[in-house]
């Protein structure tokens, strides 16, 4: 639960899937330096990770579209609603 609030904007979900491909990317370098010792389960969490950033990077690609499009629909219909209440407005005087 508390993680569907903190992941309820495209943005958080864009962070997010950094967060965990820059991981994937950190953690076999820091193996390949001999920091870490590889381990069959690390590796499998390090794909895990990296599967899950890529995924939580489309979604917020996606979010951010369908956020877009609903604002410039937004703007749109509000410029028609503007230009309609004008145009009644001139309408009665003629």
């Amino acid at each position: 639960m508390i993680a569907m609030k903190l992941l309820n904007s495209p943005r958080k979900l864009f962070w997010a899937g950094l967060v965990c491909v820059l991981l994937g990317f950190i953690l076999p370098f820091l193996i390949v330096l001999k920091f870490i010792e590889n381990t069959f389960a690390l590796s499998f969490f390090i794909y895990t990770l990296q599967l899950v950033g890529m995924i939580l990077g489309i979604m917020a690609a996606a979010g951010l579209a369908i956020d877009k499009r609903v604002k410039k629909k937004m703007k749109e219909e509000a410029r028609k609603k503007e230009a309609n209440e004008t145009e009644s407005e001139i309408g009665w005087m003629k």
